[in-house]
């Protein structure tokens, strides 16, 4: 089992089975599905995967509960699998690392796969809790973008013909459609966080493609206390898609 962090196979389905609930209720995620779906053309079956242990000292327990493909086309499927796994691991050690070492904690994530005509896409979301420390718990939030042609991530690098002008994009409009989303301005009002709209990539690091567009997703406390997700519509960004991805606007 990977990294040290999963439980023997006989544990995770008992596990898995306890953990639902509170993942499920946290997240807001549908449950999973073992049903096959199609991407380009190619017919998958989603299966669940779960890593899940326990810190060193007792003090800290964590689930990352997801999805990944089974059959189709192998390459495609090794490929987005290799870096669904590294992304479940990568958040526990995330969490692990930053974690009390004087509270008991619990980090808790679903991950979900969305398809479309051109893309596989991960949404992981959760909650990190330690549990006696003030302003918690915190929601956690990670995406990943894949072409399901070739199995290659989608980043704003390939995206986007100009990455700069793209997320030059990507800002402006931000700072326009959030207020119109959110009309309840996070505490010091949407001016106390021109730095967080700025156009860098660590701002708008989680998206993933959606039928109105590209949907951000912002994480607890880039704009006061909360998750805050907008989307841009694919009309407001066309001309700037690369031609390899154009479909992604379809």
């Amino acid at each position: 089992m990977r990294g040290g962090v999963a439980m023997k196979a006989g544990f995770l389905g008992r596990l898995a089975a306890a953990c639902a609930a509170l993942a499920l209720g946290a997240t807001g995620l549908a449950p999973m599905s073992t049903a096959d779906t199609v991407s380009n053309g190619v017919a998958y079956s989603i299966v669940p995967d779960l890593v899940a242990g326990n810190s060193p000292n007792g003090l800290g327990e964590w689930t990352v509960d997801y999805e990944k493909l089974a059959g189709g086309d192998p390459v495609v499927a090794g490929a987005i699998n290799r870096i669904l796994d590294d992304e479940a691991t990568g958040q526990v050690w995330l969490y692990a690392a930053s974690a009390s070492k004087t509270s008991p904690w619990t980090f808790h994530t679903r991950g979900r796969l969305l398809f479309r005509p051109l893309t596989v896409s991960a949404l992981f979301a959760g909650q990190y809790n330690a549990i006696e420390l003030p302003n918690m718990p915190i929601d956690t939030v990670a995406t990943r973008v894949f072409d399901s042609r070739s199995g290659i991530q989608i980043v704003w690098d390939n995206l986007f013909t100009d990455k700069q002008a793209g997320l030059a994009r990507l800002s402006d409009l931000s700072a326009k459609i959030l207020p119109a989303t959110y009309p309840t301005p996070p505490l010091g009002g949407w001016a106390e966080y021109g730095a967080s709209l700025a156009p860098l990539e660590r701002n708008f690091k989680f998206w993933i493609p959606a039928d109105g567009g590209i949907e951000l997703h912002f994480p607890d406390r880039q704009f006061g206390r909360g998750a805050h997700v907008i989307t841009i519509p694919w009309s407001a960004v066309s001309d700037l898609i690369a031609p390899a991805f154009a479909a992604i606007t379809s």
